[in-house]
């Protein structure tokens, strides 16, 4: 089966064509003294394979590390031990060394030691993440950073040899960043003079309260994650920012004390932890699904003087509104669970369910809505309801409603956009209707549940990767008008599929998209791409099993219209066969 339609080839020509003009108007469009100022420059050199961005303006010149060289087969082309010199060679000049930037070492397999000059005042994200077997790695102790990125040193073995030096459990690098903590202290206090600290740098440990210093203001993703013996926190006003995941499944974590300064609080940073009660300070702009699966929580507060955040019979509201362009949107973000409520009202002027806002709510039987709404990532995922009203509903995030296992029906005929995973693990989903508008249904949107037919169609839609992988009971698909593409192993794995229609509009058909689905007939119409497409699988002597029959035909203006089409695609790809 082709990789590519002589439709999608041609659509393809004509995007070249709509870019070749955008370039030769660029110029017209951007004014490079706008992105780059007259008493700026930037420039780059090598230096023993390794590449260095050079910044000049008229007060100071710095280099940046931010690649590798590499041969023409990919290999990296750097030394088992490197040393970054602390200036490289620019036009005669001598440019001091100060940044390790973005992924610069990321992926290096070659590497496997590494010293660094005490001119080095930041590393940014990700800078020496998988690489394998990087096991050293030199950091004066002069070192005061002004920036320590995310991930630096991820999926490397390197923190055996900073363990070997670490003073009393602490890993510290520089003046200034706490790598990581591996004492056994019950009670820790972060020393003065660390600006910085590392993520997961207390991850699983065994610490029951930390204090912290005034020069911490942000708690980086995953800090603090599964430190199961951890029963207070209090996080202080110099704190800023609490990152994703940065006290989840610290099961034991019942008393949280937040700072008045704080403004943000990441996704699940307080997820599967038994805090009791949160207070939203002035300053806060965003807590969406920072307390997911905190079945515990007995009270939400918030500041009189915030102006996004109100708590209300039992749900925490987002709104933010511009009068200037009339906009204004609510969001529920999150419902507290009590013992006596098992049905909720969704208020009218709410446009929109947050992230993780009734994630794992057992023993909530209905949810009732009385205007158009969409349901953002895990918005009820692990939720026991067994009928749901969708006929407001008009956007399905990730994951919204994946593990439900009660829900066994979901009519989805007003629902637009159907997210990756939206009901993923519902096992006993067994009917969907779906609208004639929708235009997309994600990547394992379905996948594991109990469907038997599947009828979809009527707008420009895409059937993602894996749509319906391992759905076991189904038996029937229809791919009404619209449906355009078939991605790979959209029913990989239905072991019961035997009838599939194929309508006219589909072009696209990925060679995997039936894979381990044994004994399938494809109705198809006559002359169509797509009857092309399964044909030329089903004639394939590897794929013995396919049957196909025609149950219709292309008109002779749509079979006209489809000669030209084929003839303009024969066309193109003589000219530009590099394309196929």
């Amino acid at each position: 089966m082709k990789g590519i339609s002589k439709k999608l080839l041609a659509v393809l020509l004509s995007a070249i064509c709509a870019f070749s003009v955008f370039a030769v108007n660029a110029s017209a469009w951007f004014d490079d003294e706008e992105i780059f100022p007259e008493d700026f420059f930037y420039d780059s050199v090598v230096e023993n394979n390794i590449c260095y961005d050079i910044y000049v303006d008229e007060e100071t010149s710095y280099a940046t590390v931010f690649d590798f060289e590499r041969d023409e087969e990919g290999t990296p082309l750097v030394d088992a031990t490197v040393t970054i010199p602390e200036t490289v060679e620019y036009n005669g000049t001598e440019v001091t060394v100060t940044e390790i930037g973005f992924m610069a070492f990321a992926e290096c397999y070659t590497l496997r030691e590494i010293t660094l000059p005490d001119t080095i005042t930041a590393i940014y994200d990700y800078a020496f993440a998988s690489a394998p077997y990087l096991e050293k790695a030199v950091i004066p102790s002069t070192i005061e950073f002004e920036h320590f990125g995310s991930a630096v040193f991820d999926s490397t073995p390197v923190l055996g040899y900073f363990a070997e030096n670490s003073t009393d459990g602490a890993v510290v690098l520089g003046q200034n960043v706490l790598l990581a903590y591996l004492g056994n202290d019950e009670t820790y206090t972060i020393p003065e003079g660390i600006d910085f600290l590392a993520d997961y740098c207390f991850f699983m440990s065994g610490v029951e309260n930390v204090i912290f210093n005034e020069s911490i203001s942000l708690i980086p993703a995953y800090a603090f994650a599964s430190c199961r013996n951890l029963k207070e926190i209090t996080i202080p006003d110099s704190v800023l920012d609490i990152a994703e995941g940065a006290f989840s499944n610290c099961t034991n974590l019942e008393t949280l004390n937040l700072g008045d300064e704080l403004n943000y609080i990441g996704p699940k940073a307080f997820e599967n932890t038994k805090v009791k009660s949160i207070y939203i300070g002035a300053n806060i702009t965003d807590v969406a699904s920072a307390f997911a699966g905190c079945n515990t929580l007995e009270t939400i507060t918030v500041s009189e003087e915030n102006t996004f955040y109100a708590f209300e019979n039992n749900a925490l509201y987002y709104t933010l509104s511009n009068e200037e362009f009339e906009y204004s949107n609510k969001t529920l973000e999150y419902f507290l669970i009590t013992a006596d409520v098992t049905s909720f009202t969704v208020p009218e002027d709410v446009n929109a369910i947050g992230p993780c806002a009734f994630y794992n709510c057992k023993q909530l039987d209905k949810v009732i809505f009385n205007s158009d709404i969409e349901f953002f990532d895990n918005a009820f995922a692990g939720c026991d309801f067994e009928t749901f009203d969708f006929s407001k509903v008009l956007f399905i995030g990730y994951a919204a409603f994946r593990g439900c296992n009660e829900l066994t029906s979901a009519d989805l005929s007003n629902v637009e956009y159907i997210e990756d995973s939206a009901f993923e693990n519902c096992t006993k989903l067994s009917s969907v209707t779906f609208s004639d508008a929708v235009y997309y249904v994600g990547t394992r949107a379905f996948a594991n549940t109990a469907i038997t037919d599947i009828a979809i169609g009527g707008g420009d839609c895409e059937i993602a990767e894996s749509a319906f992988a391992d759905c076991k009971k189904l038996k029937t698909v229809k791919f009404n008008d619209g449906v355009g593409y078939i991605n790979a192993n959209v029913f990989t794995s239905c072991p019961e599929l035997e009838t599939v229609f194929v309508s006219k509009t589909v072009s696209y058909i990925d060679e995997f998209a039936f894979q381990d689905c044994q004994d399938v007939t494809f109705e198809i119409i006559k002359y169509s791409y797509s009857a092309d497409t399964i044909i030329e699988y089903a004639e394939d002597e590897e794929n013995d099993v396919t049957k196909y029959e025609f149950v219709g035909e292309l008109t002779f203006f749509e079979r006209v219209a489809k000669f030209f089409s084929d003839l303009f695609a024969s066309i193109v790809e003589f000219f530009f066969g590099w394309l196929v």
